[in-house]
């Protein structure tokens, strides 16, 4: 993990209007009707991931060949409202409120939406997707109207723009969020191949939606893999074994969670002194004792070593291996 994992992704938002609005996009797109045209959005670039959020009138959309970098991300379209269609050498794709696709890069290909939209999308940069075992080898593509991944990663993806919007100027922890995309995207696409059984395609989805709750609530002291399973309403045994081809288990990833929080708290402290006790309970640990047992066992160090300038390259690596 990097050695800032909090940082300000502050949204790039747009309000384009009419005719001026449209001829600010550039000539690859065109619109029926230019006077009536509006495009609203919001972008948030995170750690390999951008995620935006459009609304707009009708529009055709043809390569605009600007920007070949974008070649390197593959773009994920949850339709929200409206009807989005990708074409590619012959192929068609129509996808309506619900459905989801895919296409190289956000402006690759030819695109329409024949009627007020709102889509969502997720470009993921093929270097993350890979390490998950996905290569994306088409220009366009669907995912399957039976995906048991559809709707929960929708779902996730709505509740974090909520959050990022929300959160305004404050710090978020962008690495955790970014992370549990790509795991999600990637299961969307492993899923779409078949080459995984449903069981074990519920079982990646239970330990994905796991490791996003972690995220949002590891901070709780109260907050164990007990707890954990009731939120998802399984067994604490079927949660552990979601959990048990990666390795670690929920417990581990909690406790891995929490000392991530207290590492980057206590790398911070050197500018803005705080107590040991304080980090530890932001963290998420019950107690000093707690956090200062997590960080021996793992790395090897106390809370104080830390404070006293013990080098922080050994700490990361340590970080790095534990999360792998």
């Amino acid at each position: 993990m990097s050695e800032l994992s909090l940082a300000h992704p502050k949204p790039e938002q747009w309000s384009l209007n009419g005719r001026d609005g449209l001829r600010a996009l550039g000539p690859h797109l065109v619109a029926d009707d230019p006077e009536e045209f509006h495009s609203r959005g919001r972008r948030w670039s995170l750690s390999g991931v951008v995620v935006s959020d459009v609304a707009q009138t009708p529009l055709q959309i043809s390569p605009s060949g600007r920007d070949p970098g974008q070649l390197e991300y593959v773009s994920v379209v949850f339709v929200r409202h409206g009807l989005f269609e990708l074409y590619d050498g012959g192929r068609t794709f129509r996808f309506e409120a619900g459905q989801a696709g895919y296409m190289a890069g956000w402006d690759q290909v030819e695109a329409i939406n024949p009627v007020k939209s709102r889509v969502v999308m997720l470009s993921i940069h093929r270097d993350r997707l890979a390490t998950y075992g996905v290569t994306v080898r088409h220009a366009i593509g669907a995912f399957s109207d039976s995906s048991r991944l559809k709707r929960p990663a929708l779902s996730f993806v709505l509740a974090l723009i909520e959050e990022l919007a929300a959160a305004g100027d404050a710090r978020v922890a962008v690495e955790p969020a970014s992370t549990v995309l790509v795991q999600m995207m990637a299961g969307l696409f492993l899923e779409n191949t078949g080459s995984r059984s449903e069981a074990e395609a519920f079982s990646e989805t239970l330990r994905t939606r796991a490791e996003a709750l972690i995220a949002r609530h590891s901070a709780d002291p109260e907050f164990s893999p007990q707890v954990l399973a009731e939120s998802l309403n399984v067994s604490l045994r079927h949660l552990q074994r979601s959990f048990s081809a990666h390795g670690a288990g929920p417990a581990e990833s909690i406790r891995a969670r929490r000392l991530d929080t207290a590492l980057a708290a206590l790398r911070a402290a050197s500018k803005a002194p705080r107590s040991v006790a304080e980090i530890a309970l932001q963290a998420g640990f019950s107690s000093v004792k707690e956090l200062r047992y997590a960080l021996r066992s793992t790395y090897g160090v106390t809370p104080r070593e830390l404070l006293a300038g013990h080098p922080l390259v050994e700490i990361e690596e340590a970080s790095l291996d534990v999360l792998r």
